[in-house]
């Protein structure tokens, strides 16, 4: 029984699981406390090198915690986008300024926020 089946299926695991070296970062651009203090709106750019476009991310996460390294869970938009991001209540958020940005994620509730968009 040859090996060569059992090699080629390990090295493409680890090149699918690679990310060729390159390491994303969250480079925050603004953080919109809600109402109430106990959660934020955090808009921020998200760079993974020179293969990728510029994009703006939203995330809504605690007011105690801090941005994690990954996408937005809120909104991915391609482009440089300056949004108008505020809270109309504790759990209703309003995300102004999309224009034609291309939408790579739009969720309409994260963590028990609803989130209402205009171009």
């Amino acid at each position: 029984m040859s090996r060569f089946p059992a090699l080629l299926i390990a090295l493409l695991i680890g090149v699918s699981t690679s990310s060729c070296g390159e390491k994303c970062r969250n480079e925050p651009v603004a953080a919109i406390p809600s109402p109430s203090g106990k959660a934020k709106a955090v808009v921020f750019h998200r760079n993974c090198g020179a293969s990728t476009a510029p994009n703006t991310q939203v995330a809504v996460i605690p007011a105690y915690g801090t941005l994690a390294n990954i996408p937005g869970n809120a909104l991915v938009l391609g482009g440089d986008v300056p949004l108008k991001v505020q809270w109309t209540s504790d759990s209703s958020l309003s995300i102004s300024g999309l224009g034609t940005a291309q939408v790579f994620k739009q969720k309409a509730s994260v963590a028990g926020v609803s989130i209402a968009y205009a171009k």
